[in-house]
């Protein structure tokens, strides 16, 4: 099937960032986009861990090296839309995301679209790997919120969250063709307002944390 390494084994796909799904994820379809989309082996789901995203996926991309697994995200311009107006490809009974590679002037600020704006929130995450001993990447939180910066008006149940390389490491830098290192990777997502008590999601970021997250606990040099 176009698209997808057959030749991966369970463990190679494990490693990108799939979630086993139990037999009633199955049962009720979650995790798979639209018959028109990308199809995945049966019982996998994508949800990567900020690592996996950055590594497997977003260096990749500014790096213009093969990504092993295709179709994952979109590459569009998420801030010509209102994420309502976004095809959003995946959705479960707990709501609906996406994946999108976004090429963006790093130097603005502003995420602004045609009738609202990304807010963000919380603190700049940096996304260590324990096998170069550095910070690779950032996550940074958002919230959709209509209206402007100067005139807000009501913050809605869309979040994103963008990632992008850290470039002071020269081996996540595309010298050679420096207009790629403006990429960046967000999901974008919505949560129903009665999610399920245990989301594919949360139970797959439960596992993890329960079999020890190494990354997150390291010290790192930065520079």
């Amino acid at each position: 099937m176009e698209g997808w390494d057959w030749n991966l084994s369970r463990e190679g796909y494990l490693s990108l960032g799939y979630y086993i799904r139990s037999e009633s994820e199955c049962a009720r379809g979650e995790g798979f986009a639209g018959s028109n989309n990308m199809a995945r082996p049966v019982g996998f789901i994508f949800i990567p861990s900020d690592r996996d995203l950055v590594w497997n996926y977003l260096a990749r991309k500014v790096l213009e090296e093969p990504i092993l697994v295709e179709r994952i995200f979109t590459e569009t311009d998420i801030y010509r839309f209102d994420p309502d107006k976004l095809n959003i490809r995946n959705r479960s009974s707990d709501g609906k995301w996406d994946y999108f590679f976004v090429r963006r002037d790093l130097s603005e600020k502003h995420r602004r679209t045609p009738n609202g704006f990304w807010k963000e929130v919380g603190e700049v995450v940096p996304i260590n790997a324990v096998f170069l001993g550095c910070i690779i990447g950032f996550k940074r939180s958002f919230v959709f919120v209509q209206g402007t910066e100067d005139d807000p008006g009501a913050t809605t149940r869309w979040e994103m969250e963008e990632y992008s390389l850290n470039q002071e490491r020269h081996l996540l830098r595309n010298d050679d063709n420096p207009e790629m290192n403006n990429y960046v990777a967000c999901r974008v997502y919505m949560e129903n307002e009665s999610p399920s008590d245990c989301t594919v999601d949360s139970a797959y970021r439960r596992d993890a944390e329960e079999a020890g997250n190494d990354d997150e606990s390291m010290e790192v040099d930065s520079s």
